[in-house]
């Protein structure tokens, strides 16, 4: 189950093979991703993706503006053709 710590501005989720997360910051509203982070033991799944959709999905419902500063939702981004 993914969770969002929003003092932390982070969504997370763990397994018993380690924790994966991303990480934004967030500026007069902009959020701004810096990080998805998923070990190696985890790879593959789909959870790099799946945090992705989670935060975009808190982001547009609280209708704030998305920037990528990570490689990976730059990515997921363009691959969803969603654009900023």
């Amino acid at each position: 189950m993914i969770t969002h710590d929003t003092k932390a501005h982070m969504f997370e989720i763990n397994y018993p093979e380690g924790r994966a997360y991303l990480e934004y910051t967030e500026d007069n509203g902009t959020v701004t991703v810096i990080h998805t982070i998923v070990p190696e033991a985890l790879g593959g799944r789909g959870i790099a993706a799946s945090l992705a959709e989670a935060f975009y999905r808190w982001a547009s419902e609280n209708r704030h503006p998305v920037k990528s500063d990570c490689s990976y939702m730059t990515a997921w981004m363009k691959r969803n053709k969603i654009t900023t």
